[in-house]
């Protein structure tokens, strides 16, 4: 498990310039930093979905709790009180390349050569390796591809990727992730105080 602070400048520099009682404007903040904790998980899906080649529902999935035991790439959520503590909290396991645009999905029928490909991220696919080979990954699972370790047939291992902690700790996505959830927060603030005002008004 990791973690990533959320820098809020916009916001912060917005809350230090806030007219009105102590009270409205802490009821302010925090209503916006509660918003943004909700709203922040589809924010880290587009960030990492404008780089990596993975599907959003998949890093969507990871920002919500797995149900009935079901087992997800990862999990994502905001954790913290106030806008000096708020952060990003995320795990996840290594991906198979099928989560990345792989092809072909199943081997050709018969002998037929083929080079499996995937687009880790947007841009182009590239060739995984000649050493590379789709098999089942279980009696009644499907393929996958596989590795030799060796030069020997066997053993063998599956071909993992990137996890979804790897893509957010990306240079680019994570700036951009930050940018994203500054503006919510800015936002949801401003959102508050003109409804606080309308009230006093």
């Amino acid at each position: 498990m990791a973690t990533s602070p959320l820098t809020a400048i916009n916001f912060q520099r917005l809350a230090n310039q806030l007219q009105g009682t102590k009270k409205d404007v802490q009821k302010a903040v925090q209503r916006a930093i509660n918003d943004t904790k909700t709203r922040a998980p589809a924010q880290v899906t587009k960030a990492v979905t404008a780089v990596y080649a993975i599907k959003s529902s998949e890093v969507t999935a990871a920002g919500k709790a797995a149900k009935n035991g079901a087992k997800t790439v990862g999990s994502i959520k905001v954790a913290g009180m106030t806008a000096s503590t708020i952060q990003l909290v995320y795990s996840g396991r290594r991906l198979i390349p099928t989560h990345f645009s792989m092809t072909p999905r199943l081997r050709p029928a018969g002998n037929a050569k083929y080079k499996i490909k995937v687009a880790i991220k947007k841009g182009g696919k590239k060739e995984l390796g000649s050493h590379t080979f789709l098999a089942p990954s279980g009696a009644a699972g499907p393929e996958i591809p596989f590795k030799r370790t060796t030069a020997q047939r066997l053993p063998i291992e599956a071909v993992k990727t990137l996890s979804i902690p790897q893509m957010i700790d990306n240079e680019v996505v994570s700036a951009d992730i930050q940018k994203r959830i500054d503006d919510v927060l800015t936002k949801r603030l401003q959102h508050h105080i003109d409804r606080l005002e309308d009230k006093r008004s």
